[in-house]
């Protein structure tokens, strides 16, 4: 049964893209339980992920590219040489802008990671609380994170407020950012998953939101509300200047790819670095003297990154500024900033307002 609905999710798949809802459309009527259902999300993100690959070795062995011949290579692994963009699954573009270190981390099946609202209840009383309601748990990184089962994502936590689903690296960038000052904007807020993760990481910071997507400001309201959060949201631009402006910017989510595959497939990217040039040139206005600007991408393509920056940096009011982190280990640092490699791959350039 989990073969064969898995089947159906990748023929729908392949007839009309977008995997995420293939899946949204056939799972809940399955009549498979949550793990049965985790493990057709598993073989359809296995296919996904490799598609490429597998459709080479089908032309090698002169099989027809149907649902069932890709689980069954999802279930072989064979391992035969091809070119790096078809060994690894992506677009020849990417394949060129891709570190062979970070391969293995976009080609992953990812972990279940919560952030714990550390305001309202601690790290052993929330992995205490997930143990009693039969879910396996284990401390990451930072002080807020927790690896736990996938079905956790429906535990009273969840539901209560205690904690949401988050990725670690996510994590680590709210960390950073809320240790930089007191005031801080979320410039491109979404609906607030940072903005909820610096406030449990935070001590007496003061936060504000602004996204250009009304409806996921009020989505971000209501989180802030049943997370116990106090945050001004600015329905239209932001006014005043702040210690410190995030800019959690559009991107290729390339850098997120073991949760969404289909990224690997991108072309293309310089219509990313345009638009994230903008933001942070909107951005900018609202820092204050010796203030931050931080920049955030979950992708690692140096034309949404380095290349960003370098310029940005033209216009002399900002200069890159040093950091310190603990967790030296999941960095790798770049001419302007750190990829974060705790979970999914970030980007994330700390600027200092000088002029």
């Amino acid at each position: 049964m989990i073969e064969r609905t898995a089947a159906r999710v990748i023929a729908k798949w392949l007839r009309k893209g977008n995997m995420a809802r293939a899946m949204r459309d056939i799972l809940p009527k399955s009549g498979l339980d949550f793990n049965e259902r985790n493990k057709v999300a598993e073989i359809v993100h296995d296919v996904v992920r490799f598609k490429k690959y597998y459709d080479y070795i089908l032309e090698k062995r002169g099989m027809k590219k149907t649902p069932e011949n890709y689980i069954l290579l999802s279930k072989e692994k064979p391992d035969l040489g091809a070119p790096r963009h078809i060994k690894y699954s992506m677009s020849e573009e990417l394949a060129t802008l891709s570190p062979e270190e970070f391969i293995p981390i976009i080609n992953r099946e990812p972990d279940t990671t919560l952030c714990i609202n550390l305001k309202r209840i601690s790290r052993k009383e929330a992995m205490e609380k997930l143990w009693e309601e039969g879910y396996w748990t284990r401390e990451y990184i930072p002080e807020s994170a927790v690896i736990t089962d996938p079905a956790a994502r429906y535990s009273s936590l969840i539901n209560d407020g205690y904690a949401i689903v988050q990725d670690a690296s996510s994590q680590i960038v709210a960390k950073i950012t809320s240790s930089l000052g007191k005031r801080i904007l979320d410039y491109c807020a979404g609906s607030g998953g940072k903005s909820l993760a610096m406030h449990s990481l935070g001590s007496e910071n003061e936060f504000y939101a602004y996204d250009i997507n009304s409806g996921k400001l009020r989505s971000l309201q209501r989180r802030a509300e049943k997370w116990g959060m106090q945050v001004h949201i600015f329905q239209d631009r932001p006014q005043g200047e702040f210690d410190v402006v995030l800019v959690d910017a559009p991107c290729s989510g390339v850098g997120a790819a073991a949760r969404n595959p289909e990224a690997k497939y991108q072309e293309g990217f310089e219509k990313y670095a345009q638009m994230q040039l903008e933001i942070l040139g909107q951005a900018k206005n609202y820092v204050k003297k010796d203030g931050f600007l931080v920049y955030v991408v979950c992708s690692y393509t140096s034309i949404e990154t380095e290349g960003i920056i370098e310029k940005f940096l033209k216009d002399g009011n900002f200069e890159v500024a040093d950091f310190n982190c603990k967790y030296q280990e999941y960095l790798r640092s770049g001419k302007f900033g750190s990829y974060i490699l705790a979970g999914d791959i970030f980007y994330l350039s700390i600027l200092k307002r000088i002029e």
